[in-house]
């Protein structure tokens, strides 16, 4: 009796300890300041769901209020990279939808897609040309988990990319649909180990095949400066593998040099296309261009007279650089951000190409192209 006295006495000692471990975090976390951006992920983070009556009742308070308590959790980087080591130590390929590929890679999975989102900005697309009377060159970049396949774990399993690329293609029979698929993957490594971006190398192939298919001509050649070796990107901080080197970023500088300046949408201005101040923090990736913008225009030194309007996602950031080889302007739209009309940047159609670049996880997903006019 007495030892199961003790037994009993042990099982409550623990069962309060775990109840006091969980209500303290709680109370601690309802008195913690919020954080609105989280520098690791590179993400905004949940702000604490609105508790009036009607929201408990029947708005989505719980989902709301999970997703809160999820970003706001103390210690919350520790407690993802404590779970990212036991996965591993158990033999798990992956985490939080990234694999641990081969060589450190940290590769993002691309599972599924929505069908009717796809098509809608098939049709977005295809009608924007039709509507201005342009052939649009479209180049959707496919993830790490095709480019770079070699390097994923056994068992691993994703979307097939290059038969989606192709159904892609075929539905875009009017426009012209550059294969940069065909470029990536023959040789160097593409992509950054840590981020789902394409790389200098990556982008560069995509620079060869718009020469190819739009330009008509050989490629610039360029000189490379690496500028950081301890960029960690978005698959770095969503995994939680922590460990992982960082990667290495280049300043791409065209052999015949051309002057550039940006002017984005808020009138501020710079004279370079990358930007120093920006690898002294956490997404380097922004040291092209400057991240993302609504509204970017270059203006070149270069005399070609052509201008090109790329509507794009963050892919284009790098690729930036070469296209600035080839055109005397450049306008960038994000249509995340940007809400008037990109047809109003057309105006000779003639000297103007015009570009719809994205990754091609990104353009199955992303929703904002219904305001491409």
């Amino acid at each position: 009796m007495k030892k199961l006295n003790t037994k009993n006495l042990m099982n409550l000692i623990t069962c309060a300890v775990f109840l006091a471990f969980i209500f303290s975090y709680t109370v601690l976390n309802l008195f913690t300041p919020e954080k609105t951006f989280s520098e690791n992920e590179n993400r905004v983070l949940a702000k604490a769901p609105d508790a009036s009556i009607k929201n408990i009742l029947f708005g989505d308070f719980d989902t709301e209020f999970e997703n809160w308590f999820s970003d706001q959790f103390i210690g919350r980087d520790s407690w993802i990279q404590a779970k990212s080591t036991m996965r591993r130590t158990a033999g798990a390929i992956e985490n939080n939808e990234v694999y641990f590929g081969g060589n450190g890679r940290l590769i993002q999975q691309f599972l599924d897609f929505d069908r009717k989102i796809l098509d809608s900005n098939i049709s977005y697309v295809n009608q924007f040309a039709k509507d201005t009377g342009i052939r649009m060159n479209i180049m959707l970049v496919p993830g790490a988990s095709q480019g770079e396949k070699k390097f994923l774990p056994l068992f691993a399993s994703n979307v097939n990319e290059a038969k989606l690329l192709e159904e892609i293609a075929s539905s875009f029979s009017d426009q012209n649909f550059i294969d940069a698929a065909a470029k990536i993957g023959t040789g160097q490594d593409m992509y950054f180990r840590t981020d789902h971006h394409w790389n200098a190398a990556g982008a560069y192939a995509g620079y060869t095949a718009i020469c190819q298919s739009v330009l008509k001509k050989e490629p610039e050649e360029f000189t490379y400066t690496k500028v950081s070796d301890d960029f960690r990107g978005t698959m770095y901080s969503r995994s939680g593998a922590f460990r992982t080197k960082g990667d290495e970023l280049y300043r791409m500088d065209p052999v015949i040099p051309y002057k550039a300046e940006m002017t984005y949408e808020n009138g501020n201005t710079s004279n370079s296309l990358f930007v120093d101040s920006r690898l002294q923090e956490k997404d380097k990736y922004t040291y092209y261009i400057d991240g993302n913008h609504a509204h970017v225009t270059i203006r070149t030194s270069n005399p070609s007279g052509k201008k090109a309007v790329l509507i794009k996602d963050s892919f284009s950031h790098i690729l930036v650089p070469y296209l600035c080889a080839e055109y005397s302007e450049i306008e960038l739209f994000d249509l995340r951000y940007y809400r008037d009309q990109v047809s109003r940047s057309i105006t000779d159609p003639a000297t103007t190409d015009v570009y719809l670049i994205y990754g091609l996880e990104t353009f199955c997903s992303d929703t904002s192209l219904a305001v491409l006019w």
